[in-house]
């Protein structure tokens, strides 16, 4: 039984048209037909019912394509994915290059994947991916962008990182009000503020908060400065001496990221690549 076979099948019931299904085929009408009839020969059961408003699956055709079309779709990603000849203009983050992309390597050395660009927030890559600068970039809580694709990839939570030597390091998990009770050390700017002082604005804080550089912030807080907020994806690859990582209740600070592509085609396949 051949793949070809039931390619066939599996177009005429995803568009419930022998005419259209020949058309994304390129082949003609009869040939589709002829194929169709053997494939149900070598089964032993009919795929569809005809009748003068179009066609329906059978019972076992509905079951046969369930099963196989999933199987098909992820056929013509893989194959879409390594017929990517073109270098892959990737944008990042110094975290998502650090803690994210290097899970995928693996994968992605088989394309052409370079980053080309990094910026400290994502969010600036976007200029960079509608003049044509970058192919493709992971992107925090911008989901629609005109001109471009986009789905979304995964939401982020942020942990509380507090000296070891503290006494709230020795719980499972931390409150709003504990988190609160320490200064707050915030980045004097870049993505992840905006995410912090929505929790701030719901739970006010009193104190003076002491602002320094993002990638400055864990130093501090091993030197018991105070208490820093920092992405999943970071706390849980590094180890910082002095520096304990704990889950915040109810996870106040989240970022939502969304994989941008400047085509459809590229956005499947690594959209299959990184949540494979």
């Amino acid at each position: 039984m051949k793949l070809q076979k039931l390619q066939s099948f599996i177009e005429i019931a995803k568009h419930q048209s022998y005419s259209k299904a020949a058309e994304r085929l390129f082949v003609s009408q009869p040939a589709l037909s002829k194929q169709i009839r053997l494939l149900e020969e070598e089964l032993g059961f009919p795929l569809f019912i005809r009748h003068a408003q179009g066609i329906l699956l059978t019972e076992k055709g509905q079951g046969l394509y369930t099963e196989l079309e999933p199987m098909f779709s992820q056929i013509h990603r893989t194959i879409k994915r390594y017929e990517q000849d073109d270098v892959i203009r990737f944008g990042s983050t110094p975290i998502i290059s650090t803690y994210y992309l290097h899970q995928h390597y693996s994968k992605l050395q088989h394309l052409s994947f370079h980053v080309t660009v990094i910026e400290e927030d994502s969010q600036h890559l976007v200029p960079h991916l509608k003049s044509g600068k970058i192919d493709a970039a992971i992107v925090q809580d911008i989901s629609v962008v005109e001109g471009l694709h986009s789905e979304f990839l995964f939401t982020d939570r942020f942990l509380a990182a507090v000296p070891s030597q503290s006494t709230l390091a020795l719980k499972s998990n931390l409150t709003v009000e504990e988190c609160l009770s320490m200064t707050q050390i915030l980045p004097s700017e870049g993505a992840s503020l905006p995410h912090i002082n929505r929790m701030l604005a719901k739970h006010p804080y009193t104190g003076k908060p002491l602002e320094t550089h993002y990638q400055a912030m864990t130093g501090l807080v091993s030197l018991g400065a105070g208490i820093a907020y920092v992405p999943y994806m970071m706390a849980s690859n590094i180890e910082f001496r002095g520096v304990t990582f704990l889950p915040i209740e109810g996870d106040p600070i989240t970022r939502d990221m969304y994989l941008l592509a400047s085509s459809r085609d590229l956005l499947d396949a690594l959209k299959e690549l990184f949540t494979s």
